[in-house]
């Protein structure tokens, strides 16, 4: 057997090894790998930069532990970014489990060490408001109608970030996570069809197709769409996390089996010319 045709058989349990070693580096450390952002993400994060230091955002957290996996690490990328810009957050939930998703994301987030944050005057999380369009309709036209305590009982009169805030005009921008149609599509009407604010989506990737036209007309902003999404926000904000980390395996492995596949066909050249000569 020539050195080519050895160079194609390679044994499977070496191929295997490679590629279980190629999985297991970016797994146990992500390395926030150059990737290419898409122009939605972009536009989401461009958006933010370029508002000035103590604009107030609304924030709903509308998904739940199903969609987690995938809007979660998005949810923690943009928060580092609201924080670094310190910018205030008011921050509720149409989702019934997001009162149990916004300790995940806080600790991922850690904005009083990270960030000297504040809870009450940088930012304040609402809680579980139900209704969906009702509780988007009631946040927007009149909060403290609405909303008598913060989600661990505080009154509101006594939360400094909510002083000026009563409904929309108090809000420079909406932002939203969801794994909902329905609310995805809710925030478009309540906010910007009824109020002009100015408004950023993020969904799960199977929503997108539903949800772009209202990105291409401007109704949306900026769009973080799944998991690539999330990837995206967390090399743009400079925190990698389990996105980045899916991203990285990902790369690692394409990589890999794209050096293989090289290997294969030069061998497979390579050992055919080596015959003709032997001919």
């Amino acid at each position: 057997m020539s050195a080519w045709e050895k160079l194609a058989a390679l044994p499977r349990e070496l191929v295997l090894t490679l590629v279980l070693i190629a999985m297991i580096i970016p797994t146990l450390h992500p390395l926030g790998l150059p990737i290419m952002t898409g122009q939605m993400a972009q536009d989401w994060y461009d958006t933010v930069d370029a508002l000035p230091e103590g604009s107030v955002i609304l924030f709903d957290i509308g998904y739940g532990s199903g969609g987690y996996p995938s809007l979660g690490p998005a949810n923690i990328a943009v928060f580092h970014q609201f924080f670094e810009k310190d910018l205030k957050v008011v921050i509720m939930a149409t989702a019934l489990e997001g009162s149990m998703m916004y300790p995940l994301v806080m600790e991922g987030v850690k904005p009083e060490s990270n960030y000297g944050a504040v809870y009450g005057e940088d930012y304040v999380f609402l809680g579980y408001i139900a209704g969906e369009q009702t509780a988007m309709a009631g946040v927007l036209g009149d909060l403290p109608a609405l909303v008598s305590t913060d989600y661990t009982g505080i009154p509101i009169a006594q939360i400094s970030i909510l002083q000026d805030v009563a409904g929309a005009d108090d809000f420079d921008i909406v932002a939203y996570l969801t794994t909902a149609g329905g609310t995805s599509e809710g925030w478009v009407y309540q906010a910007y069809s009824a109020y002009d604010k100015d408004v950023l989506g993020g969904f799960l990737s199977m929503m997108t197709t539903s949800m772009k036209p209202y990105y291409d007309t401007g109704q949306l902003l900026g769009l973080i769409d799944g998991v690539k999404g999330a990837a995206d926000m967390e090399f743009l904000t400079r925190h990698p996390g389990d996105a980045i980390q899916s991203s990285d395996v990902l790369s690692f492995t394409q990589t890999l089996v794209i050096i293989l596949i090289l290997i294969g066909n030069i061998s497979y050249f390579g050992a055919k010319a080596s015959r003709k000569e032997e001919t």
